[in-house]
């Protein structure tokens, strides 16, 4: 069997996966799930092992994250309410399915630098990153639930995404640091947004662009391109972002 057949069985399996949990109520739920994100790490292991690119090569513990996350936000994601009726769900599996395809082929590209391919793929991850950490954070903000709950899954949601992001980025000992500096403040801004009266889909737009921004400036500065202008850049793109989805809260809800 090819890479890319694994590759396809893999993510046929896990999306009729996501599509049966859809029907099962917890607390059984929650032990299919997890079973469902063990298969995806075994079948991401599986597709790499069988790739011409990383071979018998090195595979890294990093590797499975975004595969998980991506069946993890799909599955709380696809339970909003907004996807109460068949045609969203049928259209959430399919998008689902086809980010978690694209993050596998991707992960295979970027287990070597030196792959002409690196580049196209780092972007494509780092793109299926924001997605996740979007559905993600919708998903957890959606029920409202304490701010010691829901503060500590998008703490520890906004760290396992920021470590992918920085993956592969300059400055690599400072890493778990910076990691834990961003993770610490989208646990702070959900504290403050519980406060608020928000959509899910509008709270999850706003810690997506306060995301974005303080990651955006970590990774200038592993780049070395980390300037006032740059600084200047982020932080309007965060203003205008928040007010303009706040705004338009009506439509987000």
């Amino acid at each position: 069997m090819s890479s890319y057949e694994r590759l396809a069985s893999v993510v046929a399996l896990v999306t009729v996966g996501l599509g049966l949990s859809l029907v099962i109520n917890p607390p059984l739920v929650w032990g299919f799930i997890a079973l469902l994100v063990v298969t995806t790490c075994v079948g991401t292991a599986q597709v790499l092992r069988g790739s011409p690119i990383t071979g018998k090569g090195d595979i890294g513990i990093s590797v499975f994250v975004l595969p998980s996350l991506i069946v993890l936000g799909g599955f709380l994601f696809l339970r909003l309410p907004a996807f109460a009726h068949g045609a969203a769900v049928a259209l959430g599996l399919v998008v689902t399915a086809g980010l978690l395809a694209l993050a596998l082929y991707a992960e295979d590209q970027t287990n070597h630098p030196a792959n002409p391919r690196y580049r196209r793929a780092r972007l494509a991850l780092n793109l299926i990153a924001w997605i996740i950490a979007f559905a993600l954070f919708s998903a957890i903000f959606a029920p409202k639930v304490r701010s010691i709950l829901s503060a500590t899954a998008i703490l520890v949601a906004s760290a396992l995404i920021a470590a992918e992001l920085f993956r592969g980025s300059g400055r690599s000992s400072s890493h778990r640091v910076y990691v834990a500096v961003v993770a610490l403040t989208l646990g702070q801004v959900t504290w403050a947004l519980n406060y608020w009266v928000l959509g899910a889909l509008t709270g999850g737009a706003i810690l997506l662009i306060v995301f974005y921004t303080v990651t955006g400036i970590v990774r200038a500065y592993f780049d070395g391109s980390l300037a006032p202008s740059v600084l200047t850049e982020h932080l309007a793109v965060v203003g205008v972002g928040i007010v303009a989805v706040v705004a338009g809260g009506l439509w987000l809800r």
